[in-house]
């Protein structure tokens, strides 16, 4: 037979729980490169001089033509707003991250012509070392 207190603890576990992934959705952070290059398939977005990028309410990144900045967010849903020079009207947008991967490369030039997607995966390579840059390992004498 389930008591108060068994049915009291039951709840407080499935609020507990409830709880937990909602703060796992809301706080999980990503790496976002914001990438200024006009890449294939990406249109000129942007003119000579600098651009100033605003994502949520973190402190801009200025960046040139070709340069890359990178920013931590959390969650999973986000605002930009990217300010031209010469007094070209800023861009303001949203997007949204996926939950499962750690870092995310954002094209400006393909976001401000609209041509999708302009986010996608970004995976870090591994690269062996050479032969000769290896450090030499150290034989174990057998006893």
């Amino acid at each position: 037979m389930i008591t108060k207190t068994w049915a009291l603890r039951f709840v407080i576990a499935v609020v507990w729980i409830l709880l937990g992934g909602v703060l796992f959705v809301t706080s999980r952070g990503h790496t976002l490169l914001i990438d200024n290059r006009n890449g294939e398939g990406s249109p000129r977005a942007n003119q000579a001089g600098q651009i100033a990028v605003r994502v949520d309410d973190k402190e801009p990144l200025k960046l040139f033509e070709g340069d890359r900045g990178r920013l931590t967010v959390t969650g999973s849903k986000h605002r930009i707003r990217v300010e031209f020079p010469g007094g070209k009207a800023p861009f303001e947008g949203a997007f949204t991250l996926p939950l499962y991967n750690d870092m995310y490369l954002l094209s400006v030039p393909r976001m401000v012509g609209g041509v999708e997607p302009f986010v996608e995966v970004f995976h870090t390579v591994y690269e062996p070392r050479n032969e000769e840059e290896a450090p030499e390992e150290e034989l174990i004498p057998e006893p």
